[in-house]
């Protein structure tokens, strides 16, 4: 490595540190939620901790979808007011700010649901309370994510700082998705909400200490009708934008997928999720160290599609686990290790990829539209992780107990056939570096 790449990487690693722990607090948030709360409204009977079920699983799943979809809305929105804004604090960080309400309050009231309501009640509430979260959340992406290609101006700056950002967000899940059911075990779901919720206000709010830098347009903003099909119309995004809806199903199956293989499949208490969490992302983080050198020697596009293709085939074998060894637990083990490797990919080279898509239309258009692209991004996501949500409540309502897997094994096969599509789909798209 010479001196001149060195010291770059050393200016991304010291000056962005504050923008990078954003993103750390935000997957401890999300990945705590969808860990435990398909769990929390039905933790199927009977159960180690003698709850009722408030809501069927395929319930859960359509309120998740509904408030998914209800929320994906405000993204692009988001995202033009963002790109439009100007204030002596910035135009991404008074949008962060304001997001920490919605997001952190959202999310310690769905843990912690009225007592004795009708089930017709709870939905309503989870759908409100879920949709809260996903407005809070949409306000706090759509502008960080937007403010990424400002801060790093190359191609491999930006997979560096998005591999930072993939780090620590992957950091944030293992521990969201490790003491989530720890402290869910150990103080309930009160404790654990209060507790998440205190660690991810202080890291959520960690990217309003970066300075912020605003280049002014050479033109006219154009209107939200007009920006808004521009996006639409770029093929190079069309392309991007149908793979990462079937790579974000699959990452919506295997967030919600390891409780229900510990209790399912591996006949152990639900506090073993941590342990699976623990080695699912453990694997992701250590595919980190290939992603970077391979994105450099073969472009992001055929690396991305390679993970696509590995992570599909694994997702495949897990289904077929269970007939090949049942419920021992050593190959469960090497197997989560072995198909979560690439799972890596999904979480930096994307954001990598659309900020190229963005210099290309800021050449065009004589303008840069960071967020609208982004918070369209967001919008076709949130769509596209309500839908995973959905299904995979829906595959498990037919079966998540030890007595009978099947929508387990059934959800893991879904994940990696939608994970082979993605690959497929990616295979036009045309930005080789």
């Amino acid at each position: 490595m010479t001196s001149s790449t060195s010291s770059k990487w050393q200016h991304l690693r010291i000056d962005y540190l504050p923008y990078i722990t954003g993103w750390f607090g935000n997957f401890i948030v999300n990945n705590a939620l969808l860990t435990m709360l398909i769990y929390r409204y039905d933790p199927g009977i009977p159960n180690d901790y003698n709850l009722s079920i408030l809501l069927p699983s395929a319930l859960v799943g359509i309120a998740i979808m509904i408030s998914r979809i209800a929320g994906a809305f405000v993204q692009p929105v988001i995202g033009y007011f963002s790109d439009r804004f100007w204030s002596p604090w910035g135009k991404r960080r008074p949008f962060i700010l304001a997001s920490l309400l919605p997001l952190i309050g959202g999310f310690i009231l769905l843990f912690n649901p009225p007592n004795n309501l009708n089930q017709t009640t709870y939905f309503i509430y989870l759908v409100i309370m879920l949709w809260v979260f996903y407005v809070g959340m949409a306000s706090y992406h759509v502008p960080y994510l937007a403010w990424l290609p400002t801060l790093a101006k190359s191609p491999d700056a930006r997979v560096k700082l998005s591999t930072q950002i993939g780090i620590f967000g992957l950091i944030g899940a293992t521990i969201g998705g490790i003491i989530a059911p720890w402290l869910t075990d150990s103080y309930g779901f009160q404790g654990m909400g209060i507790a998440i919720s205190l660690i991810g206000v202080i890291t959520l709010a960690m990217p309003l200490l970066e300075k912020e830098v605003y280049t002014p347009a050479k033109g006219k903003y154009p209107n939200f009708k007009t920006t808004l099909t521009a996006a639409f119309t770029n093929r190079t995004f069309c392309i991007y934008m149908i793979t990462m809806i079937l790579a974000w199903m699959v990452i919506s199956i295997i967030s919600v997928i390891p409780t229900f293989l510990v209790i399912a499949l591996l006949k152990r208490e639900v506090s073993f999720a941590a342990v699976i969490n623990t080695i699912i992302v453990g694997s992701a983080l250590a595919g980190f160290t290939l992603v970077l050198p391979l994105a450099q020697k073969y472009g992001k596009k055929l690396v991305f599609q390679g993970s696509l293709i590995w992570v599909g085939l694994g997702m495949i074998a897990m289904a077929c686990g269970r007939f090949w060894w049942q419920d021992s637990l050593i190959p469960w083990l090497i197997l989560s290790i072995i198909a979560n490797l690439a799972l890596a990919s999904f979480f930096s080279l994307p954001n990598a990829m659309l900020s190229d898509i963005i210099d290309q239309d800021a050449e065009q258009q004589g303008m840069g539209r960071e967020a609208i692209f982004f918070g369209t991004r967001g919008l076709l996501i949130q769509f596209s992780q309500g839908a995973g949500s959905f299904l995979t409540g829906l595959l498990l309502s037919f079966g998540k107990t030890p007595d009978n897997p099947w929508g387990v094994q059934i959800a893991f096969l879904c994940a990696g056939i939608l994970s082979l599509a993605a690959a497929f789909v990616l295979r036009p798209y045309a930005i080789k570096k």
